[in-house]
């Protein structure tokens, strides 16, 4: 009976052990902060760093896939053996992308946006304006039509070599006539990524270049 109550105690004592084992309480962070954490596909309510507890005993391991807008997406595979885990803390390091670095915001990118021309402003003056923004940027004209009012740049490639290969980004800035009376210019810049050459995908960034040369026109043109 005695032998029967050391048994039993034991395996009391095993299960204790697996179960502190088997669930970590950690906290998940990333370098830089502030990042959106998917945890085997499911987005996190909070951003980095946030507590959360790993339960081995439902799952043998983990994927995190840490997000943060300027930064490549990044995966983490999380085991139960992981030596982060005695720390308390898992660290994901994001690697900055250089695309974003060479790019600006602007409510151009490849969205119409809509100009109404200053009223001292004339139709020969207004595009005129728009040359010289053009040109003081970028000598790769690919057509300009001032009697239909239609402007388009040749695209402006630039390469990236980063941790996850080759990357390559286009830039296009297009402009047209929408009205003569009251005279009123659309413009658009065209930004695309691609990994090969062949397909291109929307990039929600333009060159630094287009983006002044966009705040140039707009600003020029309603006579800021």
């Amino acid at each position: 009976m005695f032998k029967k109550i050391i048994c039993f105690g034991y395996l009391i004592c095993a299960l204790i052990l697996s179960g502190c084992a088997t669930t970590q309480n950690t906290e998940i962070r990333t370098n830089p902060p502030g990042a959106t954490i998917a945890i085997d596909g499911l987005k996190a309510s909070q951003i980095t760093p946030f507590p959360y507890q790993f339960d081995f005993l439902k799952k043998h391991e983990y994927t995190l896939t840490a997000s943060k807008e300027g930064y490549f997406e990044q995966e983490y595979l999380v085991k139960r053996d992981d030596p982060s885990l005695s720390k308390g803390e898992v660290t994901i390091n994001l690697a900055p992308s250089p695309l974003w670095e060479a790019t600006r915001t602007s409510p151009a990118t490849n969205t119409w946006v809509q100009i109404l021309v200053g009223t001292n402003i004339d139709a020969k003056t207004a595009w005129q304006i728009m040359i010289d923004a053009v040109i003081k940027r970028s000598s790769n004209v690919k057509e300009l039509n001032y009697e239909s009012g239609y402007l388009q740049t040749k695209y402006a490639i630039k390469k990236f070599e980063t941790k996850n290969g080759e990357f390559l980004l286009r830039c296009q800035l297009i402009a047209n006539l929408v009205s003569s009376e009251p005279l009123i210019y659309r413009i658009k810049d065209v930004a695309e990524w691609s990994g090969n050459g062949v397909q291109w995908h929307p990039y929600n960034r333009v060159f630094a270049e287009h983006a002044e040369m966009i705040t140039e026109i707009e600003d020029r043109l309603r006579g800021n």
